[in-house]
């Protein structure tokens, strides 16, 4: 077995599945150090945390001496706290962009994406293409793993509320039965289950460029 110890970084450490990666990666004895960036400083004390206290104006100065091997993607934005488009795609696409691209340069090997099911850079769905720019964006950077997450509803306890996502979560146990079949990538996911997912397949270390549906991210879990 091997005993390398890895260093990662999460943006979107306040979101649903960064929280919950934050926490899993704190936990888990393969990560030596792990960095997160967020707005305001985390309420979480553990040695192997670096809280990295910035925004898309601040993170290049941030970021230029940080060194990782793992960065997790989590990071994104609601139309009701984000409604002006433009302003949208900086959060969910130039953001991850810029911390992507500066950790690449500094030799960071895999990167773990969340994106959204059904993204698509020719849909006529303005979330659902952006998530497809997204991936694009960050396929082309070049990083020797790239493994992009495409999870349907999400489960579990948000901070900010999310009016559709919440009557979605009361509904789900009523018709996940329904979805059979090919429909199976549209059950609802654990937050929990996508983040398990996420961190066991940076550890593979498999190269080239991978994309797991639904079903797939709860048998990586």
């Amino acid at each position: 077995m091997s005993n390398t110890k890895y260093k990662a970084l999460v943006l979107g450490s306040t979101g649903l599945i960064g929280n919950e990666t934050l926490h899993l990666l704190l936990n888990n004895n393969k990560y030596e150090v792990v960095y997160a960036i967020s707005r305001k400083e985390l309420d979480i004390e553990n040695e192997k945390l670096v809280n990295i206290i910035a925004d898309f104006d601040t993170i290049d100065t941030k970021l230029k001496d940080v060194h990782i091997d793992h960065f997790y993607c989590c990071i994104g934005s609601t139309k009701s706290k984000t409604p002006i488009k433009a302003d949208y795609y900086k959060i969910d696409l130039e953001y991850p962009e810029k911390v992507a691209t500066i950790l690449f340069q500094n030799g960071c090997n895999t990167i773990c994406l969340v994106s959204s099911i059904g993204a698509d850079t020719a849909s006529n769905n303005f979330y659902l293409r952006l998530k497809g720019d997204v991936e694009n964006v960050i396929t082309n950077i070049g990083f020797e793993s790239t493994h992009i997450f495409r999870p349907s509803l999400l489960l579990g306890a948000r901070r900010d509320f999310r009016l559709l996502e919440r009557i979605g979560q009361v509904i789900y146990p009523i018709v996940d039965t329904l979805f059979v079949g090919k429909l199976k990538d549209y059950k609802g996911i654990k937050a929990s289950i996508v983040a398990s997912a996420m961190i066991n397949s940076a550890l593979k270390n498999n190269k080239g460029v991978h994309i797991y549906q639904t079903q797939q991210i709860k048998e990586l879990a």
